[in-house]
């Protein structure tokens, strides 16, 4: 049995027969509320390495196309350095960093570059925050 299916039955457990087996009210709201909490936990759990399998591969697929976009029209240095930076850690503090550079250089990248490059990573980004809110439908 996984964590996750283990907090799923424990959370079974209080909302079917500790929940309804209780007479005064705050303690069985209590025990409803910790049901409604492992459910969310226990979904959060088996959806955890999927996600971060997910997140990974469309992190590599946003660096392929910023290197791509950062090749084929040029852009200024701290641009070129956040985008080097990004492909080497690979982590959140480098993707705001490349947001950084994007929004500081937004004037020399010129309106039409700077929102392309803007609206690809906006599109890794909202996948991932998809992703975040799956468990908690």
């Amino acid at each position: 049995m996984t964590e996750a299916e283990l907090l799923d039955r424990i959370a079974k457990t209080l909302k079917q027969e500790i929940g309804p087996a209780v007479d005064s009210e705050y303690p069985k709201t209590q025990a409803f509320m910790a049901a409604v909490v492992l459910q969310k936990l226990s979904r959060q759990l088996a959806l955890a390495s999927g996600h971060r399998q997910a997140n990974g591969d469309d992190l590599n697929l946003l660096i392929d196309d910023i290197a791509e976009s950062v090749i084929t029209k040029p852009v200024p240095e701290e641009v070129a350095s956040a985008a080097r930076q990004l492909a080497e850690a690979r982590d959140d503090n480098a993707l705001c960093g490349w947001l950084e550079a994007l929004y500081a250089n937004r004037a020399a990248l010129g309106a039409v570059h700077f929102d392309a490059l803007l609206g690809r990573t906006r599109t890794t980004m909202r996948a991932n925050i998809d992703r975040q809110v799956e468990y908690a439908g």
